[in-house]
Order: structure tokens, then sequence, then C-alpha cells
């Protein structure tokens, strides 16, 4: 095992061979892997979620295919906990520019998380809004705190 690493190895090569070694000799367990997955997602229990209450992708499938191009964008508004969460999707070439307006919210500490745990600051305005672009499709949800301290979180959806 030794002869792997030999001395031309960067601190990222050899980092990557140390954490394939240590996977092969003892992996993690998936119950243990699952239970730290479950466990991150419920730090926020006494969050209020705000649902989905607005979703220009349809509603209604069966006139879609008359008033949507392919490529229009979608708008979504979310309601919770004292909070109100405005967002406009414009796909642009392969890519996502999400328009916000949070309403109802501190202006620090407001996030957008991604499915994988991710999580991007959302730079407020005066009157809330944000824009963030060039992302990709996936799931994402918006994390932020009421005026009064509550933590606030939109239900999950799928770009």
């Amino acid at each position: 095992m030794i002869s792997e690493m030999n001395a031309d190895h960067d601190d990222d090569a050899l980092l990557a061979w140390l954490k394939r070694v240590a996977a092969e000799a003892d992996p993690m367990p998936g119950d243990i892997t699952a239970a730290a997955r479950e466990a991150i997602g419920l730090h926020d229990l006494d969050g209020q979620l705000a649902e989905l209450i607005a979703d220009s992708a349809g509603s209604t499938p069966e006139y879609d295919a008359v008033r949507r191009t392919e490529a229009s964008d979608r708008l979504l508004s979310f309601e919770g906990g004292g909070v109100r969460v405005e967002l406009e999707i414009v796909p642009d070439d392969g890519e996502l520019t999400v328009i916000g307006q949070v309403i109802g919210a501190s202006p620090e500490g407001c996030e957008l998380e991604y499915g994988d745990g991710r999580r991007e600051t959302l730079p407020l305005d005066d009157l809330g809004r944000f824009l963030v672009d060039r992302r990709r499709s996936g799931p994402v949800r918006i994390r932020c705190r009421s005026v009064d301290g509550s933590p606030v979180i939109t239900s999950w959806v799928n770009l």
C-alpha cells in the first residue's frame, strides 16, 4: 500500500488516497449515514414551514400546452410563519436565474439551500428582493427568519 504513495503526490492526491484506504478498511455503515442525514434535516425542527401556495408550472396540466412555451418563466409563491416568498425562475441556455422577494422576514441570514446540503446567502435589498444567477436545476428551499426571529423554511421545490 505504501508503494502507491510516492513523493510527488500533492496534498489533494494524498488526502484522496487516505480517504480511499479508510473507506476500504472501515466503511461507514449505511444506517449511520442515514441517521446523520436525518439529524441534519431536523436541526430546524422548531421552524415554521412556508408552504407552496402557487406554482405556474401547472395546477391545470391540460391547459399547459396551450399557454406555456418550452422556455417560459416559472412563478412560485410560498407562505407561512408570517413570511411570504415570491420566486420567478427564468431559464437561460441550460442555466437558471432566480429572482425573488422575501416579505416579512429579517434581512439577515436568508439562505438558498440546495438538495445536496449546500447553502448560499441571499443578499436582500431594502425591499427584500434578491437575484441568484447561473444555477442548475434541482431541489431547493429558502431559509430565513421572520421579523420576530422565528425560523421559517419553504417546502422543497424542484427547479
